[in-house]
Parts: C-alpha cells; sequence; structure tokens
C-alpha cells in the first residue's frame, strides 16, 4: 500500500511540475514579446506618396486610398496613414472625397478610420448639389458602401442648408444618411 501512495504521490508532484513548466514557459514567451513590441519601433513597411486603387468585379474603380505616409508595424493590427484621402467612385467617376490628418487601416483593409479635421465632400453632379461634411472621425467599409460616425458632424448642403448631430450612418446602396441624435437643422430662405 505504501508503494502504491508514494507511486501516486511521485506522478501528482511530476503532473504538477509539468503545469507550472508549461505555464512559465507561456508567460516567459509572453514577456519577451512585450518587450520585442516596445523595443522595435521600425516599421514592416514605410510607404511615402502612396495611391492604392480598388476595383470592383468588372474592373473599374471602385474607390481609391492615397496619402503622404502609411507605416504598418508587425505588433499592431493597424496600417497608420498620414493626410488621408479616401476617394470613391461611380462608373469611372468621382462622386465623393474625405480627407483627414491622420488614418488607420484596420481588418486586411475591411475598414478605414480617418481621423482629425476630417471633411467628406459628395461633389455636386446632375440631380445633386454639393454637400460638405465635417467632423473628428469617420469609419469607412469598403465592401459594404457604408460610412459612420460616432462623433459629433455638421453637414453644409448647398445652397443654404446646416444640420448638426451626433453619430451619422451613411449608406450607399441605400442612398441614405442618417443623423442618430441631437439634430438640429438650419435652412436660410434666400429671396432676391
Amino acid at each position: 500500500m505504501d508503494n502504491k501512495l508514494s507511486s501516486i504521490f511521485v506522478l501528482i508532484f511530476i503532473f504538477f511540475i509539468s503545469l507550472i513548466s508549461v505555464w512559465l514557459n507561456h508567460e516567459v514567451k509572453k514577456e519577451l514579446t512585450e518587450k520585442e513590441k516596445k523595443l522595435n519601433g521600425a516599421a514592416d513597411f514605410y510607404l511615402k506618396n502612396f495611391v492604392s486603387n480598388h476595383m470592383n468585379k468588372n474592373g473599374t474603380i471602385k474607390y481609391k486610398i492615397e496619402g503622404e505616409k502609411m507605416q504598418s508595424f508587425k505588433f499592431s493590427e493597424k496600417t497608420l496613414i498620414v493626410k488621408p484621402r479616401f476617394i470613391n467612385y461611380k462608373e469611372s467617376k468621382a462622386v465623393s472625397l474625405i480627407t483627414g490628418n491622420s488614418g488607420e487601416i484596420t481588418n486586411m483593409g475591411d475598414e478605414i478610420t480617418i481621423k482629425e479635421n476630417v471633411t467628406l465632400v459628395r461633389l455636386p453632379s446632375k440631380t445633386k448639389k454639393k454637400m460638405t461634411l465635417y467632423t473628428n472621425e469617420l469609419n469607412i467599409i469598403p465592401s459594404k458602401d457604408i460610412v459612420f460616425s460616432r462623433k459629433p458632424v455638421k453637414i453644409v448642403q448647398e445652397p443654404n442648408i446646416e444640420i448638426d448631430g451626433i453619430g451619422m450612418q451613411y449608406d450607399k446602396k441605400e442612398n441614405t444618411i442618417k443623423l442618430l441624435r441631437d439634430v438640429k437643422v438650419l435652412y436660410e430662405n434666400i429671396q432676391n
């Protein structure tokens, strides 16, 4: 009976030591990765004055991303952009332009965020006048043709409409802009 208890104790002790070894190995690797992230400040790739065209299925341009500088880091899931420009096209003609001071591309290009002094301009067409939207952050989901913001927005619609609100969603497929809350509209009736 003593031999059995001794054997069981030794097996439990070995199992316990194994678990501690695996845990310590994991923690050491995690710590090394954290230190490597902090020490390695160099970008994995760096582009200056870049232009990236994205086409739809029939080979016509859908949208274009431009910027003064693009940097991607191994430890980050984001690609950083300085002075981004997002140009949306319809039938090979630019229909809107989004600019800002900085931006991020996440999820392998599934989402683009443009930040700081953001301006979205819907260019004038035969049926619509120029519209300009101002905010501090816009999120773009190019695959779904959706642009949204959770920040305060101001929309100026030519010739004399101003709309303020908090939060906005533009769905290109539905051709709708929704302001989410605290909406205020100023309409000036200009008569000659």
